[in-house]
């Protein structure tokens, strides 16, 4: 039974009454007199957006009301002001409630039979308290003694139409209880929010959200909004945090930004770039996401110059350099105890004395000639030490095309040789700081990690954020200023440093290979939303339509070159690009001298020895001759 109607707390204890089922968005069926009826239609169950289901209540249920009278819905229940969607009235006359019960038939057993049929496509259902059940009343007040005719009773459904609200007829009931419909009784339920005005909370971050004058917004995520309220039938309003921030969660469990505006359901959807985190999904819900982001590291360019004196060793690297000059030496010893131990000289005398293969000097020249695809003066005469040749030959010229043709390209080709590519290089070195935008999900995670790394990555903001508060700035224009003055790292989502990286002038920053921390961007619902499902069933068919990739053709920026790559020009090769060969030079000069001055020291040694023997030797003869 339910309440009072009169009673001043009669919508409070009927709401309460059904919070148990609220959750599940159930059919309501009312059975009560026209008085009734007025009073609880006229109502507008004006429920705060604090209470999610039963602010739901008037979108998602559905109400079936049966009451009696000799006259239609239309005439006794329109402009009552409802603000529920989805109601449909069966008046049933008391003409049939005479011929029911003059048959001997109560008109509970009608209503019931009615029921039945109706709940064949509904879920028609009673509310249950221990062993006391709600019946339908029985309306013999209501009986008039008149003449019993056969007819059939409408059933009247609660419409939107251009001049307000009111009932048409959708079907019809027979006397007997058949029920007869043209289609859906609850047509209204097709129509989503049935245009109803939704607040909704965004942020601006470009290309997916942008601000305008009169606070009208454009992008990626607006395209996206007004593609939901077209597909369920809403309007929006706009708003916007008053702190600007995303959402960081503070120590007390609550947030700031858009999430602590959804979690003090101060807002019906948030439509912005914010990612699916554990922490936010205990205080609100998350649509399907729409984009799938990974997080990159924005850095400046290394200025080219600084390693132009690597030239000629840049296009091998340094383990294939260490590879050659360790085979040179080993291949030098070999091809020398080869030329030494082969039989093939035995019949030479005196080959000891003679310049040739057999000595390492004289191996290690002629092989590093060879290396260079020059000749030597001396060449094995033995079939053993050709055979090691033909193969060294062979090793000599895969190495000098390989080297040739990395060499045309490193001279014609600018290279980015970055001082790090991974986030682990990142916090290996010293050089560089780094930071990410304030307030968002990036503090989260890196405060909150276990990971190895990204403990490192909070520590240095930590760090670097007690002398330079900017590294945790919520403006992304403050992070890439840093990063073009040099020694700055900006984590941050790919798109966005994509964005800033085509619009420049000049290609004058660079981003790494490595993606971490993938985000997933979503509609955001208030916690255990009845609209939850509806809202990812949507987004679902636009990833199906294909209309995220119109949206993303539209907002993101044509251009992805370089300026300067557009003018296609020759490459001149300057000084400073050969630079190392005039190095060798002068290395190649300080080393001869080096040499010389070893030989002149040698020489000087082997002369001072050869007059200290002949003057013992004149000593000693002379020292005979006087014995």
């Amino acid at each position: 039974m339910i309440p009072d109607i009169q009673s001043p707390q009669f919508e409070q204890e009927f709401l309460s009454m059904m919070d148990y089922a609220i959750r599940e968005m159930p059919n309501i069926t009312l059975v009560c007199s026209m008085e009734c009826v007025r009073t609880i239609l006229k109502r507008p169950f004006s429920i705060a957006r604090l209470e999610v289901h039963r602010y739901a209540m008037r979108h998602m249920t559905r109400w079936l009301i049966v009451t009696f009278g000799d006259h239609t819905a239309s005439d006794q229940l329109t402009n009552l002001g409802t603000n529920l969607d989805n109601v449909v009235v069966i008046v049933v006359p008391d003409s049939i409630v005479k011929k029911s019960l003059f048959n001997g038939e109560n008109i509970q057993t009608y209503i019931q039979s009615v029921l039945r049929d109706i709940g064949s496509k509904y879920n028609v259902s009673e509310y249950g308290e221990g062993n006391k059940t709600l019946k339908a009343l029985t309306m013999e007040e209501f009986v008039l003694h008149n003449k019993v005719v056969c007819q059939w009773v409408a059933i009247e459904a609660l419409m939107w139409t251009k001049s307000g609200r009111g009932f048409q007829t959708v079907g019809h009931i027979r006397d007997s209880g058949r029920l007869l419909t043209s289609g859906d009784i609850f047509p209204n339920a097709k129509f989503g929010f049935n245009g109803r005005q939704l607040l909704v909370s965004t942020n601006v971050w470009y290309p997916f959200v942008g601000k305008h004058e009169n606070m009208t917004f454009s992008g990626f995520c607006i395209d996206m909004l007004a593609h939901l309220a077209s597909s369920l039938n809403f309007t929006y309003r706009m708003t916007m945090p008053a702190d600007g921030a995303w959402g960081m969660e503070f120590e007390n469990g609550s947030f700031n930004g858009l999430i602590g505006q959804m979690q003090r359901n101060e807002v019906d959807l948030i439509v912005a770039p914010i990612s699916i985190q554990t922490n936010r999904e205990a205080v609100m819900d998350f649509s399907y996401p729409y984009y799938f982001e990974p997080t990159k590291m924005i850095l400046k360019k290394p200025d080219p110059s600084e390693t132009k004196w690597r030239t000629l060793i840049d296009p091998f690297t340094t383990t294939v350099l260490i590879c050659i000059g360790i085979s040179l030496p080993t291949m030098s010893f070999v091809l020398c105890m080869l030329e030494y131990l082969s039989p093939y000289y035995r019949e030479i005398p005196d080959r000891s004395s003679m310049r040739g293969l057999h000595h390492f000097s004289d191996s290690f020249w002629y092989l590093y000639g060879a290396l260079l695809t020059q000749g030597g003066e001396h060449l094995s005469d033995a079939v053993s030490g050709r055979t090691l040749l033909s193969f060294w030959w062979l090793f000599c010229i895969a190495m000098m095309a390989t080297y040739s043709g990395n060499l045309i390209a490193f001279l014609t080709v600018s290279k980015e040789k970055l001082p790090f590519d991974t986030i682990s290089g990142m916090v290996g070195q010293d050089e560089y700081r780094w930071g990410t935008i304030g307030g968002t999900a990036f503090i989260d995670i890196f405060k909150t990690s276990q990971q190895h790394v990204y403990r490192k990555v909070w520590n240095g903001l930590v760090r670097f954020n007690e002398s330079d508060g900017n590294v945790l700035s919520s403006d992304p224009d403050i992070h890439i200023s840093k990063v073009l003055d040099g020694n700055y790292v900006f984590l941050g989502d790919k798109t966005y440093s994509e964005i800033k990286m085509r619009t420049r002038k000049e290609c004058d920053m660079v981003m790494t290979k490595e993606e971490f921390l993938p985000l997933q961007y979503a509609i955001g619902l208030p916690n255990n939303s009845p609209y939850t499902r509806l809202f990812a069933n949507e987004i679902l068919g636009i990833h199906e339509s294909g209309l995220l990739q119109i949206w993303k053709l539209k907002h993101w920026p044509k251009r992805s070159t370089c300026f300067s790559s557009l003018v296609p020009e020759a490459t001149v090769v300057n000084v400073i690009d050969i630079q190392s060969a005039f190095y060798l030079i002068g290395i190649g000069i300080v080393v001869a001298g080096t040499v010389l001055l070893c030989e002149c020291g040698f020489s000087y040694w082997e002369r001072q020895k050869g007059t200290m023997y002949n003057t013992d030797k004149v000593i000693h003869k002379h020292t005979k001759s006087i014995t």
